[in-house]
Order: structure tokens, then sequence, then C-alpha cells
């Protein structure tokens, strides 16, 4: 039986990336482990493509639609655009449910500057939540954007926000009659008031401005640690971490360790790993708080592919590989008291 998450990456090389349909030039990046998105080169302009499912969240579905597909096109640089939706909806929803989350849908748009091109809505059979697969578009002129595959052996990495952001949201959202129990009301209101900062575009666009971003990546799936290793995948690097410099947030902190799950292995969306070139990580990190998002450096690239570790509390092991989000078993644990 397959587990809950993104598929394995040998499984994605073996049966996805085997099978791609017609070969197309215009098409200059396509599906490759680590990366975020595609790249479609069209005379003089790139246009920028992703698409992301909400699956974890059924509070905030709509929001988090928006806000993660336009991540995936932050990562290149480029601001998103354009964005479309594919809504599906179980038998038992009932209207005001879908008002909330076009509303949803509407306002992240709007705090974007993103327009909602167009998509489909249908009831279907199959489901017990609504599940919202988005796809956003973004463009830029030719040879203006980064990759997840171009950072360099040497290169320092930065992290924004907090590790585990969006894990905790939706954790303190969907269980929060379960976690009350061992956990301040008011921490668990801060813990949810961490969707706001699910936006990485200011984080992406900033960054990338600053001509120092070599590299950029959305850690979703598998938290900060997932996400180190899909950049090293991507740029056939290692790195060494430090992992007393990873931010956590309080009610992250709280959380994690009343659920006893690896906060680094916890979906992250809303921060933004980003590789820089050497020496330059202040310029980096001064120009991100001056649009008030707080960064750090939390390691460098190694050139050994095969050396991938962590330091914490003063011992080096090697940088967990999660098989499935930590966010999964979490969900079924908290559920149990809200069915």
């Amino acid at each position: 039986m397959m587990r809950p998450g993104k598929i394995p990456p040998d499984l994605l090389v073996k049966y996805v990336f085997s099978h791609l349909g017609k070969m197309d030039e215009s098409v200059i990046l396509g599906p490759h482990l680590g990366e975020d998105a595609s790249l479609i080169e069209i005379g003089d302009y790139v246009i920028a493509a992703a698409t992301d499912p909400i699956t974890g969240s059924i509070s905030d579905v709509g929001w988090l639609a928006v806000h993660v597909n336009a991540n995936d096109i932050a990562t290149f640089g480029i601001p998103p655009s354009w964005f479309l939706s594919s809504i599906l909806l179980p038998e038992t929803i009932d209207e005001t449910s879908i008002e909330q989350i076009m509303n949803q849908m509407d306002s992240a748009a709007k705090s974007l500057g993103v327009s909602i091109a167009g998509g489909h809505t249908e009831v279907t059979t199959g489901i017990d939540r609504p599940i919202v697969a988005g796809f956003m578009l973004g463009i830029t002129k030719r040879g203006c954007y980064v990759t997840s595959s171009g950072a360099n052996p040497g290169d320092e990495i930065l992290l924004t926000k907090y590790a585990g952001l969006e894990g905790t949201s939706i954790l303190a959202t969907e269980g929060e009659r379960y976690l009350r129990q061992a956990i301040d009301s008011s921490i668990l209101k801060e813990a949810q008031k961490l969707k706001q900062q699910i936006s990485v575009v200011e984080d992406g666009v900033q960054a990338y401005r600053t001509g120092h971003v070599t590299a950029m990546h959305d850690p979703t799936e598998g938290g900060v640690a997932n996400g180190l290793h899909e950049m090293c995948d991507a740029g056939n690097l290692g790195c060494r971490i430090n992992g007393n410099s990873i931010p956590v947030h309080e009610s992250t902190f709280e959380i994690c360790r009343f659920l006893d799950i690896d906060v680094l292995q916890l979906i992250s969306s809303g921060s933004m790993l980003i590789a820089c070139d050497a020496g330059k990580s202040k310029k980096v990190v001064d120009t991100l708080f001056s649009f008030g998002i707080n960064t750090v450096k939390i390691g460098e690239f190694l050139e050994d592919s095969q050396t991938r570790v962590i330091n914490q509390h003063e011992q080096e092991k090697s940088l967990p590989r999660p098989n499935t989000d930590a966010l999964w078993n979490a969900l079924r644990l908290v559920n149990q008291e809200n069915p």
C-alpha cells in the first residue's frame, strides 16, 4: 500500500518522467526531481507553469490552493499572474461551503494581484472532502529567472520565516479540539494565524532581485528536510546544515512536541529555501528583512552529493529523508477526536 503524499523519487523517474508525450524544444525546463514548476519559452519571453493540489486541509482549501501554486512560480523569482483550478466536491457539500472556497480563492488571488482565468467545478463520488487542484502561470523575459538546480558548491543556504509553517496552521485548525487538551488556546490561535504568512511570492521576487541568488525551492511535502534533499538532487550536490539555526515558531514547537513529530519533516509552505553566492548571504538577508521577511543562514551546499548532514545539539548525523510528510500521521491522530 502506498503512503499518502508525493510518490517516491524512484517511482517518479520510472513511471512519470518516462512518459511525457511529445518532446517540445520550447519546454526548456520540464519535470525534474527538485524542480517546483516548468518553463516554456515563447519568443523573448518565458512562461512559468505550476500545478499543485490541496488535499490535507479542509477549512482553508481555497486560500491554500492559490498561495501554494503561486509559491511554486515564485521559486523562479517570477511573480504569479494567472490561476486556474479544478474543484472536486463531495456529495455532502452545501452551497455555503462552495461560497467559502470561492471567497478564499478570490481573496488570495487579489492579495497577490493574480487573475482567476478559468477552471472546472464538479461534485463527484469517492471523496470525503473538497479537493482543489490549482494551476498557476507567470511570465518573465528570457533568462530572467533561477531554478532549483542552479546552486553551486560553497553556496550558502538561507531559510525564510519558519520550518513547518503550513503544517502547523493546518494541524491547529483541523485538530484544534484534540490539541486543546495539552496546548493553551492562545498558542493554537497563533498557530492558526500562521496561514497569513503562507505566501513566499515576496520572498522569491525580492531575493532574486538582489542578483546574488543561484537557486530557490519551496519546501512543501516532507518539509525543510525533504526540500533540502530535493535541491541537492536537482543540483547533484550535498549539504551541511546547522540544525540549531533553523527557525521554529513557538506554536510549531509545542504542537510537534505534543504529537511527537519532526518539525523538519512537516510541510513548510510559507518558507523559502534560498541558495546564494558564498559571502553574499548578509545582503540577501538584509534585503528580505527590509520587506519584513525574517531570514537566516542554515548551511551550505557541498560538492559531494553523497554528503548530506545536519549538525544539531553538538552531533552530526545524516539529514533525514522523509518517506511521507509528518502531517499525514498527525492528522490521523487529531481526527480521532474530530470524526
